[in-house]
């Protein structure tokens, strides 16, 4: 390979993102989740319905002793037309954050509104709200304090470490956590996942129960994968991009597999904040 050649390959794995690029993508890949969940809950709402998951008549009594009023707060919340009103306009905030080049306070204030409204909104749905929820609120409320202080680059370099390491933590812990696992480490976990109804694929099943060999390899890969992710933050961060692209490759074939297909934008959301925390710092640069 000719020396001049490299140096173009080592810039192709290690893309520089400034402050402003890496908080837009953030922020709009994340509007994206909201969009889409907003609009799973406009056009189904049988599990809300009498009887249903989230009747709110039964869920409502997980809510009354904690906080004194609340309740009254998330009944109107809970009323049927109210949700709906209120998935309109989180749909059209998470819209508009998709729009490039608006102002400051305008997208300040769609990742304020999504933010407060994803807690109002939570009780109703706590059963089926899963991961992609939590971290789209996290990208979400960083992107509202980055944007109120927008000038101020340390206030956005916290709120984007924040998002980074929130991620960073994600895939670790998640990793460590199985990998004490003797189910985890015999590749059995995956035959029992894909077995479920909620989260199973039948193909998949037969596939890995067929050939026990390729469960084995798979669920080390996703181990070595979630384990080793906080090693993207060595060598200046030109491990970066190869580990996101597992990652989110990891994501993609579970949206297909297991139907979580939220987890994907939401966690591809906090890898621009990943990118920008990992690459080089360049002294009195301002980014």
């Amino acid at each position: 390979m000719k020396p001049s050649i490299l140096p173009r390959l080592i810039r192709l794995r290690s893309p520089h993102l400034s402050r402003e690029r890496a908080l837009t993508l953030a922020e709009q890949i994340s509007a994206s989740t909201h969009l889409v969940s907003s609009l799973e809950l406009l056009v189904r709402d049988r599990d809300r319905r009498e009887g249903g998951l989230n009747d709110w008549n039964i869920a409502r009594d997980n809510y009354a002793p904690r906080i004194p009023g609340l309740k009254k707060f998330l009944d109107i919340v809970a009323d049927r037309r109210n949700t709906q009103l209120l998935h309109g306009a989180r749909a059209l905030a998470a819209a508009s954050l998709l729009v490039p080049g608006t102002p400051r306070a305008h997208r300040a204030a769609a990742n304020g509104f999504l933010a407060v409204t994803s807690m109002a909104a939570y009780p109703r749905h706590s059963y089926g709200t899963d991961g992609s929820d939590q971290v789209s609120f996290i990208v979400q409320i960083a992107a509202l304090t980055a944007r109120l202080r927008q000038h101020d680059h340390r206030t956005v370099d916290a709120a984007l470490w924040y998002v980074a390491l929130q991620s960073t933590m994600s895939y670790a812990v998640s990793g460590y956590v199985k990998l004490v696992s003797p189910v985890w480490r015999s590749g059995a976990a995956l035959p029992g996942i894909m077995r479920t109804e909620t989260y199973g694929d039948e193909r998949f099943y037969q596939l890995i129960s067929d050939h026990p060999e390729l469960s084995k390899l798979v669920a080390h890969a996703v181990l070595f994968m979630e384990c080793a992710f906080p090693a993207l933050f060595l060598a200046k961060g030109r491990l970066a991009p190869a580990m996101l692209a597992a990652t989110g490759s990891f994501h993609l074939v579970n949206a297909r597999a297991m139907g979580l297909g939220r987890f994907l934008t939401a966690f591809v959301a906090t890898y621009p904040a990943v990118l920008y925390a990992a690459q080089p710092r360049k002294r009195g640069a301002g980014r």
